[in-house]
């Protein structure tokens, strides 16, 4: 299954090239194992002093946040829903907070 992935700019030297991309992955993944994957290729710019916070969309909706400075993301959707589950077309966009709390961020986009 053909992904577009995207992400926004951290800073002007990060524009030296585009950040959309496509990925394949199979229909079957999980959306953590989609988001692991992009992590493991460092997909997310790292940012100096080591906090950056990102809000995952999956097909314009918020579906996670990722923060630098954690070990893992933490989901608004079920980690384990398959990327097949979010339609024929699937594009995950990755939106830089900066270094906003990613905790407080997390509990508006849950509902906590």
């Amino acid at each position: 299954m053909i992904i577009n992935v995207d992400r926004s700019s951290v800073a002007m030297g990060d524009d030296i090239r585009p950040h959309a991309e496509t990925v394949d992955l199979p229909e079957s993944s999980t959306i953590a194992e989609a988001v692991a994957y992009l992590r493991q290729r460092k997909y997310l710019a790292p940012i100096a002093g080591g906090r950056a916070t990102w809000v995952l969309e999956v097909n314009g909706r918020p579906a996670a946040v990722i923060a630098q400075q954690w070990a893992e993301p933490k989901f608004a959707v079920d980690p384990s829903d398959t990327l097949g589950s979010f339609g024929g077309e699937v594009s995950l966009m990755f939106r830089y907070r900066a270094q906003i709390d990613p905790d407080d961020l997390y509990d508006t986009l849950s509902g906590d």
